[in-house]
């Protein structure tokens, strides 16, 4: 069975993506000032009246006038040339507008970059936004299931790949192989983006791999098995728990401490977890809110 990941960004892309924001709304500013500027009008007179010529006004003239002479009393020589004299005034007039299209292309491109001076470093801002949004980690938030991965017939078994299909079906989605533990397929098939996702896994899209999420600071990802690896083997044998502030295995309980210290000084239990403060909480129930400057416990 083939199983498909929901991916999400939004957790990894908070700046980039109010940064987007901002940054469109400076060259809509810069953009609304230039094109109500004055060089800006004068080069928009010089678009609009590059779709004409004194040439092509007198073309079009002897055009109007040929065709007033046309009578139903001509004969048919008489019509055959006026016919030719149309023809050949509107290839004139069809020659002259060929003409001026290098001048109207020249006179566009001046607006446009009239329109759009001074967003050169936004432009390219925007665009490297774009790039670290697209390959920011994602989280999987939930899974869904696909065709079954491998299909028998007549006594074969052949590997399927159905990616396009069920991703797009599911929309947001990345496929994930359940038989695939740290890049390898453990039936023998092609190991599919490392490892199998669990919701709350991270997907990278820079490594088109799931991994679980970073343990400890000083470990670094094994690009092979995308597994985290510490920064020293660990030993053989018994027990052992990793200590992140000295970087070492321990043979000792030790549990190292989250981001949520409540208060500065507060302390962490390495053996049991969770935050102490320097006094214990009163048992009459009086007393219920921590004074961080007084160090004590306090009526709410």
């Amino acid at each position: 069975m083939a199983y498909y990941a929901k991916i999400s960004n939004d957790e990894f892309t908070v700046s980039e993506w109010a940064r987007l924001s901002e940054a469109r709304q400076e060259i809509n500013v810069i953009e609304n000032d230039n094109t109500r500027s004055d060089e800006y009008a004068t080069l928009k007179t010089a678009y609009e009246e590059s779709f004409t010529s004194a040439t092509l006004q007198a073309l079009q003239d002897e055009l109007a006038t040929l065709q007033s002479q046309y009578s139903y009393d001509m004969t048919e020589e008489e019509k055959a040339a006026y016919t030719d004299s149309i023809t050949a005034k509107k290839l004139e007039i069809d020659a002259e507008k060929a003409a001026l299209i290098p001048g109207q292309e020249t006179a566009l491109d001046s607006l446009k970059a009239k329109e759009v001076e001074g967003t050169e470093g936004l432009v390219a801002e925007i665009e490297t936004l774009n790039t670290a949004i697209a390959n920011a980690l994602c989280r999987v938030t939930d899974m869904y299931t696909g065709a079954d991965e491998f299909v028998s017939s007549n006594g074969e078994v052949t590997e399927v790949d159905n990616s396009v299909y069920w991703e797009g079906f599911y929309g947001g989605c990345k496929r994930t192989s359940y038989n695939t533990q740290g890049g390898v397929h453990k039936l023998g098939g092609t190991p599919f983006r490392k490892n199998y996702a669990w919701v709350g896994y991270i997907y990278d899209p820079v490594r088109d791999a799931f991994y679980t999420e970073q343990p400890y600071a000083s470990w670094t990802l094994n690009e092979d098995a995308c597994y985290w690896a510490a920064p020293t083997p660990r030993p053989e044998g018994m027990d052992w728990y990793w200590k992140e502030d000295t970087t070492e295995w321990v043979d000792y309980v030790y549990i190292n401490p989250d981001n949520n210290q409540p208060y500065p000084s507060w302390t962490w239990d390495t053996t049991n977890g969770g935050w102490n403060p320097p006094e214990t909480l009163p048992e009459d129930g009086g007393l219920d809110t921590w004074d961080e400057e007084t160090l004590t416990w306090v009526e709410r």
